[in-house]
């Protein structure tokens, strides 16, 4: 994967370049807050690993040895609908710092500030709200004008349209367990794994890139398949960053998963196995903002205490297994897509960032 994908990237980057360039020339007339967004959107989508982006690439790839203008037009418009879900996520999330710089929101709470707006928080969050339709609506606008057959373009919007529509049902009880009033089981954790990270972020790109790569339903369900594992695994892994990972490295605050009472498998068996004593510590740690460092090192101490992580490594190694069956069966496949897959697999399994 380190050799295969990433010459991918400035690529993919290029193209989210040209479109928002084009953009902004066009909205330019109506206010300078087109140019503005546009600009801003620009720096936001392209700082990111483009993971999803590239992922359309790769499942081209498996079945093609060169990419088309639209196979990139199509990375692009993913990559403006991760950033839209990103920009909406941290304001819903509280958080102000994405990619190691200030979130799309507060860049205009910022502005605001500067300007000496009457209410520049609320500015900044409205701002950040209409960021993301934007975004939102470039990447549909990309898709639906792409040079592709127009069944395969019709195929692609009604699968986007479904998938995010998914992530924005599967966002609202994420925003409902948050609120600490939601009971919920392990079940509900892996369907909220499923439907707000892990199709959308593995199994639509590489659906996606097969489409446009001219490949049928049973290819397509195989990717299918194969996201949902390796979208687990992936989400599974970014919570145990969010407890346990470097702030520098991770570009977003260590602990904000606590603050904002995200019902992970880490929270949800902490608050099972804990015992009173350590709930009762724990109920003044979970929900407040700006958790220190003393607190973040009881958590991890309690994970390791009473096995949580040992348990949820084991399970991600189920996941990893399953979804290394449904690789090799994969027909038609590339050798050097095929241990691209892999690599994205294991790295799934033991990513650091």
């Amino acid at each position: 994967m380190h050799d295969f994908l990433p010459q991918y990237g400035g690529a993919i980057a290029q193209a989210i370049e040209r479109v928002l360039e084009r953009k902004a020339d066009e909205l330019a007339p109506i206010n300078p807050w087109g140019a503005d967004v546009c600009a801003r959107l620009k720096g936001f989508a392209t700082r990111g690993k483009m993971l999803r982006g590239k992922l359309v690439v790769l499942s081209y790839l498996m079945f093609h040895d060169s990419i088309e203008p639209p196979v990139l037009d199509a990375a692009a418009a993913i990559e403006l609908l991760h950033s839209s879900l990103l920009i909406h996520d941290d304001i819903m999330d509280r958080d102000l710092v994405r990619r190691g710089q200030p979130t799309v929101s507060a860049q205009y709470q910022g502005w605001g500030e500067g300007q000496g707006l009457s209410d520049p928080y609320h500015f900044g969050l409205s701002m950040g709200i209409c960021a993301g339709d934007v975004a939102f609506f470039i990447a549909l606008e990309i898709l639906g004008s792409m040079e592709a057959a127009p069944s395969a373009v019709a195929t692609l919007l009604a699968l986007f349209a479904r998938e995010i529509t998914c992530v924005g049902v599967a966002q609202m009880q994420d925003v409902f367990l948050g609120s600490g009033k939601g009971a919920i089981d392990e079940e509900d954790i892996y369907t909220l794994y499923t439907y707000k990270t892990g199709r959308y972020t593995f199994s639509l790109p590489m659906m996606t890139g097969a489409l446009l790569a001219g490949q049928g339903p049973d290819i397509l369900s195989q990717l299918e398949a194969i996201g949902i594992c390796l979208g687990i695994m992936y989400q599974i892994r970014d919570d145990e960053l969010g407890l346990f990972g470097d702030e520098a490295e991770l570009g977003k605050p260590v602990g904000s998963d606590l603050q904002e009472e995200k019902q992970t498998l880490y929270y949800r068996a902490l608050m099972e196995r804990a015992t009173d004593g350590e709930r009762e510590r724990l109920s003044h740690i979970v929900g407040k903002q700006g958790i220190a460092q003393a607190d973040m090192d009881y958590v991890r101490r309690l994970i390791a205490e009473h096995g949580i992580k040992r348990d949820i490594d084991e399970r991600v190694a189920q996941l990893a297994s399953r979804a290394r069956g449904l690789i090799a069966s994969l027909d038609g496949v590339r050798p050097e897509s095929r241990a691209c897959l892999l690599d994205l697999l294991e790295y799934s399994v033991s990513r650091e960032r």
